[in-house]
């Protein structure tokens, strides 16, 4: 995670420093990228792995805490993590004269991040629960990502289609209706997060009653 973030750091610089007309478009739209698709595509990679392929899974079962508080620590510590690593990427782009949008604020940039950071860790999580495969979940997990990315030229003309896109900012950044964007997948990702937790808790009564 750190490794991406100080790459992607990098590589704004080598774009801030370029003698070119498009060099500060060029870095603005990676920002952009970075604080929104990249973001949750981490938290969707490392978040399907927190329970399958663990080699201590055994161990975390018969723990006093349980399976549901030890990933729920998990979690929390992987979003801590991406925040800071998020964070210190904002301050860097920021500094540098990077603008998300036309009328940027904190609960907007907050927003940019938390939303793909939300939806597609949950997703991670609830996939590879559902496979009982790491890398399979991470895979179904950075679909709606990937569609959105690949077909967005065709799928963008259709405006019911734009509160479903993960990386709307990328895209349309000061769109009328990016706010009902934003908010339609964060509901999506609570709706995740509720799913996840009754999921963990019935596992965990259910490896109980097996023992």
């Amino acid at each position: 995670m750190f490794l991406s973030f100080l790459g992607f750091g990098g590589l704004l610089w080598y774009q801030l420093h370029l003698e070119d007309a498009q060099a500060m478009s060029s870095a603005t739209a990676l920002s952009r990228f970075v604080m929104e698709s990249a973001a949750g595509l981490l938290a969707g990679m490392l978040t399907s792995s927190l329970i399958v392929s663990d080699p201590l899974l055994e161990i975390t079962i018969i723990t006093r805490s349980g399976l549901f508080k030890v990933v729920v620590w998990r979690v929390l510590l992987t979003f801590f993590m991406l925040l800071l690593s998020s964070t210190a990427y904002l301050a860097w782009s920021l500094a540098n004269g990077i603008r998300y949008a036309q009328q940027q604020s904190l609960l907007f940039l907050l927003f940019v991040w938390l939303v793909p950071v939300l939806l597609m860790g949950m997703l991670g999580l609830f996939c590879s629960m559902l496979t009982r495969n790491a890398a399979l979940g991470l895979a179904l997990a950075i679909l709606p990502l990937a569609v959105a990315l690949a077909l967005n030229p065709f799928l963008l003309p259709h405006k019911l289609a734009h509160p479903f896109f993960i990386p709307y900012t990328s895209w349309e950044p000061d769109a009328t209706d990016w706010w009902s964007n934003r908010l339609t997948l964060l509901g999506m990702g609570l709706l995740l997060a509720v799913g996840n937790w009754w999921w963990l808790h019935r596992e965990e009564r259910l490896l109980g009653d097996a023992s």
